[in-house]
């Protein structure tokens, strides 16, 4: 038993000691980097590729500035792996790692911030979780969108059907919509500024926002991309001082994105004011 004991306590060491002695690399642009690998020869991810990472930035004083952990994703945050504008962008270093790999890099404060009061680095940890070449990942999402897309459906018919809802309609880009006061006001347009009060809920009744509570409307123009696709066509249905329903599939609302109180692939319910 000591005696495996004291393998096991040798081996740890080595491996400790093997990596407090691994050398910094250096770019030609001045990052400094050391990677944690298991098999350097493992595939690495190219531009156009999409990541699974998370990535912690830590100041020159030692204060962690910035964690991607915060936002719980398990699985990594998600991010499409693009060229960066600047050499310098630590995120070059991921195209330096294959799968399961971590790494950390230093830049110094210079080149980030040329009027940081004191020398030192900026140092990163980078972890690499996975990676998919970009064919295999739009496949890969058309397929859960296609089955996405047949649940939302299912969903929304029951939710109709159980509230009794024959009147309402659908419009052309797959959301559902019901006037319950007509206005007087003309039709909204794409680039009209559009001003609303708002109820949000999921199809359980679950209330994730509430424009009356906060006091403040919400304001945006038609057709500018500046809400969720599905209000943002969906707003084009109805007209100046009506009342009424809408019902956006997830597809044209998050998607596969957790938001706030908002989990993935929500079907949304708009109790909607059109102030002007």
């Amino acid at each position: 038993m000591r005696r495996l004991i004291f393998i096991l306590s040798f081996w740890m060491g080595t491996i400790l000691l093997s990596c407090t002695k691994m050398k910094w690399n250096q770019t030609t642009t001045g990052l400094k980097y050391k990677i944690y690998t298991s098999d350097t020869s493992k595939e690495k991810p190219v531009y156009g590729d999409f990541i699974w990472m998370h990535l912690q930035k830590i100041s020159p004083e030692k204060k962690e500035l910035f964690n991607t952990k915060i936002f719980e994703a398990k699985d990594g945050v998600e991010m499409e792996y693009k060229k960066p504008l600047k050499e310098t962008d630590v995120t070059t270093i991921f195209s330096l790692m294959g799968k399961g790999d971590s790494a950390i890099v230093k830049i110094p404060a210079k080149i980030i911030d040329n009027n940081h009061p004191k020398r030192g680095d900026y140092s990163y940890k980078l972890n690499l979780i996975s990676f998919k070449k970009r064919a295999a990942y739009e496949v890969e999402k058309q397929e859960q969108f296609s089955q996405q897309l047949i649940l939302d459906s299912l969903a929304i018919i029951d939710y109709l059907s159980n509230k009794r809802l024959s009147e309402i309609r659908r419009d052309t880009f797959g959301n559902f919509f019901l006037i319950n006061q007509e206005g007087i006001g003309k039709l909204i347009t794409e680039g009209d500024t559009v001003t609303i009060h708002y109820i949000g809920k999921l199809l359980d009744g679950v209330v994730f926002d509430n424009s009356y509570d906060r006091k403040q409307t919400l304001q945006f123009i038609a057709g500018n991309k500046q809400v969720i696709k599905g209000l943002d066509k969906g707003i084009q249905n109805f007209h100046i001082g009506d009342k009424g329903m809408l019902i956006i599939p997830s597809r044209l609302a998050y998607t596969d994105k957790e938001v706030g109180k908002i989990p993935p692939n929500s079907i949304l319910i708009f109790e909607l004011e059109i102030i002007k």
